[in-house]
């Protein structure tokens, strides 16, 4: 049999090597098409009030915008929300025109400074709280010092640590929830709109470019909340982008929880690269990337404007740009996207475009609840803080068109050697099925060849562990749950465990235990109608409000508050 088999396997392996030999160019020649792909982009209805030097946050599942300027660079006390299909308008106690925002780990969120006057004069001392529960605004308390162009970031004890200024000194501050903020020490360099990252519990750094007045700084330097100044080595070939005030840690891609604290920042080099930055602690590098991020598209030079808006459920993170000449009457009134695949290495980039988009603000983006980005108001014309906008976008970067494309040469090279290997594997296969299937009808049948077959523990069986397990020991409540951990548990491989929950029910793992989480936070709804959802997201297992949100709203077809109007109330 061997003299017969033998001359046909070779010359199988030989038919696809061939077949690998030739799709190999295919490959080389996919890598040559264009690296940019079409992002679908949704015109949402006009915000109520045209708005520049506002904050935009999502809080309680929804996208705010609050206060700033509208035309004519007249601060407006106003604030609007986005639910069901429409802008909802409400009253402010400040404006906070180029002022700050912390989403705060309650849930509420927290609104400072800003100019004191219209067209950009002064700066304020003014606190206030908004409550998404509610959909109401308080004025609270006062900062240290009178600022705006600042920026602010939670830290893990609950704090916010807040610094930044603009034609006045600056300083380190802390709100501890308490009507008057702390000094905490001086500034090392005044510094506006800075970043502000954290670096280890409860502590953060504070850096920036540029002075109070908009100059670049010769030498950049670092200031610990806790500890002395430092310089970075990057930043004598690579330095960091100034940032739009109002922006909140939406780089963070670390984990709190295992003590990983990293997150991304641009990085420029001339006018002509940039790069990101991957910050772990204290350490700066940069991170390999597939593709470098370009400068130009087919159409223009891209500003790639934007702070890095990091999604953490997707382990992806996005910047926005716009066309350089965008502001003028014939400019590129188009978005890009810039996607980034961190977890990987080294991370894959994915380019994305819109069609040109008339009337678009310039302004930087908010995550919303279920993954994609949100570009509302903004500056219609460059340096021209009279025009503000009213339009609002929804950049679909979460569909799934967006997240499976991956346009790069080496993405197609692998599909093609896969796809080659495979060929040669299914071959492999069906010649050796055909050979054992030819031995097993010589061998006669054994108790030992029957104990060799016995099948593993039946799907249903398997599944019904799983449940009990799930039920007894109630592991959903782990924001850490793995696979592994339950495969452990059972005795068994989490292949397997993949593979029941996948037949038996239809999801996969994650849906699977997302499901036991829904479930639990609609229990708690029933038994506590009183608990605010901030309460129960973290108690029912989950590790992001947004998250929390989208998984509900999957679940359930509604969002939880529109599930406790329609079950509860």
């Amino acid at each position: 049999m061997k003299k017969r088999l033998l001359p046909t396997w070779r010359t199988a392996a030989s038919y696809w090597l061939c077949w690998l030999v030739a799709l190999l160019p295919l490959s080389v020649a996919a890598a040559e098409d264009t690296t940019w792909q079409p992002l679908q982009v949704e015109r949402l209805p006009d915000l109520n009030t045209p708005r520049m030097g506002h904050t935009v946050f999502c809080a309680g599942g929804e996208v705010v915008v609050a206060g700033g300027h509208t035309s004519g660079f007249v601060p407006t006390q106003t604030a609007e929300y986005y639910r069901d299909g429409a802008w909802h308008q409400l009253q402010m106690v400040y404006p906070h025109d180029q002022g700050g925002t912390a989403v705060m780990p309650s849930g509420q969120v927290l609104l400072f400074g800003g100019h004191e006057q219209a067209l950009g004069i002064g700066q304020t001392f003014t606190l206030e709280i908004y409550d998404p529960a509610t959909h109401s605004f308080k004025g609270y308390g006062c900062l240290e010092r009178k600022r705006c162009f600042a920026n602010a970031l939670p830290l893990d004890s609950g704090r916010i640590a807040i610094s930044g200024n603009w034609f006045q000194d600056d300083c380190i501050e802390l709100f501890d929830g308490s009507r008057q903020c702390q000094l905490v020490k001086p500034a090392a360099q005044h510094r506006h709109q800075p970043h502000i990252i954290r670096t280890a519990q409860d502590n953060a750094i504070i850096f920036s470019p540029e002075d109070i007045h908009a100059d670049a700084f010769d030498t950049i330097i670092v200031d610990r909340l806790k500890g002395e100044p430092f310089t970075v080595p990057l930043f004598q070939t690579w330095r960091p982008i100034s940032l739009l005030s109002g922006t909140h840690g939406a780089c963070f891609i670390g984990n709190e929880a295992k003590g990983d604290y990293t997150s991304l920042i641009q990085v420029v080099r001339g006018d002509s690269l940039m790069a990101i930055a991957t910050v772990t602690g204290e350490d700066f590098s940069l991170l390999p990337t597939t593709l470098p991020i370009p400068m130009r598209s087919p159409w223009s030079d891209i500003c790639w404007y934007a702070p890095i808006v990091a999604d953490s459920s997707r382990g992806r993170a996005y910047i926005v740009g716009y066309g350089e000449n965008y502001p003028t009457d014939q400019g590129d009134h188009r978005f890009y996207v810039c996607a980034i695949d961190y977890q990987q290495r080294p991370a894959p980039i994915t380019l994305f475009y819109s069609e040109p988009t008339d009337s678009a603000g310039r302004y930087y983006p908010v995550l919303t609840a279920d993954g994609d980005l949100m570009v509302a108001g903004g500056i219609l014309h460059q340096n021209n803080n009279y025009e503000a906008a009213a339009t609002a976008f929804l950049l679909r970067v979460a569909s799934p068109a967006a997240l499976q494309h991956e346009s790069h040469a080496w993405v197609w090279q692998l599909v093609a050697l896969y796809a080659a290997a495979l060929l040669i594997a299914v071959a492999a296969i069906a010649f050796a099925i055909r050979y054992l299937l030819r031995r097993r009808k010589q061998a006669p049948t054994t108790p030992e060849n029957e104990a060799a077959e016995e099948t593993p523990l039946k799907d249903a069986e398997l599944m019904q562990r799983i449940h009990q397990l799930m039920v007894e020991q109630r592991l959903y409540l782990n924001s850490e749950l793995k696979l592994a951990d339950v495969a452990r548990l059972l005795n068994t491989n989490s292949a397997y465990v993949s593979s029941c929950i996948n037949s038996q029910r239809g999801c996969s793992f994650t849906q699977f235990v997302n499901a036991y989480r829904i479930e639990h936070a609609q229990e708690m709804f029933r038994q506590e109608p009183e608990k605010k959802v901030y309460e129960v997201w973290p108690a029912s297992g989950f590790s992001t409000e947004t998250s929390f949100f989208r998984t509900f709203k999957t679940v359930t077809g509604m969002t939880p508050s529109e599930w406790k109007q329609q079950k509860i109330d």
